[in-house]
Formats: C-alpha cells, structure tokens, sequence
C-alpha cells in the first residue's frame, strides 16, 4: 500500500517561524499532524516543517595533492559526526506563504491558536498581528523590532509612607 503524501492541510502549525539564512527569507514551522478542523495529535513533540538536521563532521585539511581541495579545510571523510546542525529548506516566497497559512487555526484546548514568531540574530520576537507577519519585508520588521526604539517602563509601587522624613 502507498502511504499518504501529506500536504498542508493534513498539518496544523503550532507556531510559524519567519527568519534569515543566508541571504534569504525563511520560513519553518512546529506542526501537529490534523485530523479533521478539531482533531489534532496531542502525543509527541510535534514535527518540525522546513528544517532538516544535517551531520556535523570534524574539519580537517586536504593533504591529497590529486584533489580539488588540496590545502583547504574538508570534513573528514573517515571520520565519525561530531553533532548536528540544522539547515533551511522552505523559503518564504508566494507558494510556502500560502502552505503555511493552511496549517494556521485555532484548536482549543490544549494548545490554542498558531503563533507567529521573528526569528533574529540578536534575539526571538512574538508578532501579534498575523497580517504583519505575511505582509511586511525582512528589513521592514529588522528595522521595527530591533533598531527600533525600545521603552523601558519601570513601575514603583505605590508607598503610603507617613513616617517623617526628617533626621534625628
């Protein structure tokens, strides 16, 4: 028996994240296989969409003179992976834009409804207005959440303090 290829509506994305690597837009998301519009797997971790992990391997230097890289830096082939990392696959273009807006619902308990996430270098921020998120150029929300202003309030509480003030 074939098994089922999955498209975006068999998903919901318990949150979308939009970020930058290498000189590109992109777009990456933990989702929950969907059942139907209020079924969703409660059991798991979740899956993520758009990123895959890649072995890491030691780097060491080329010391074939028969090969392209000879002299430079080459993982070592013999070598056993040293660690993972995690490479980008969904650019945020038109067509993953609207796969991604298939995958976001509210579902209720226990999860509630997808969030939207700016992944930056300098940090992680949550964007509230989804139409934003969708909408507005990578440099536009840099600009906006992190070389924008940024206002500190400090609240003092409220002190009723009759005692004198006045040195003894």
């Amino acid at each position: 028996m074939v098994k089922k290829e999955l498209g975006p509506e068999d998903w919901w994305a318990q949150y979308i994240v939009r970020t930058e690597s290498g000189g590109k837009e992109k777009i990456y998301a933990l989702a929950r296989r969907r059942y139907a519009p209020d079924d969703i797997e409660t059991k798991g971790p979740g899956t993520f969409l758009g990123i895959k992990e890649v072995d890491r391997f030691e780097m060491i230097r080329d010391t074939d003179p028969d090969s392209d890289t000879y002299g430079k830096r080459i993982p070592n082939p013999s070598g056993e992976p040293s660690g993972k990392k995690q490479e980008y696959t969904y650019d945020f273009n038109d067509k993953n834009i609207k796969d991604f807006k298939q995958m976001v619902a509210s579902i209720g308990t226990p999860f509630g409804q997808t969030r939207f996430t700016y992944k930056f270098k300098e940090r992680t921020i949550n964007c509230i207005n989804e139409d934003e998120f969708w909408s507005i150029p990578w440099n536009e929300a840099y600009e906006r959440y992190i070389l924008g202003k940024q206002v500190i309030e400090l609240k003092q509480p409220n002190i009723n303090n009759s005692k004198s003030r006045r040195s003894k």
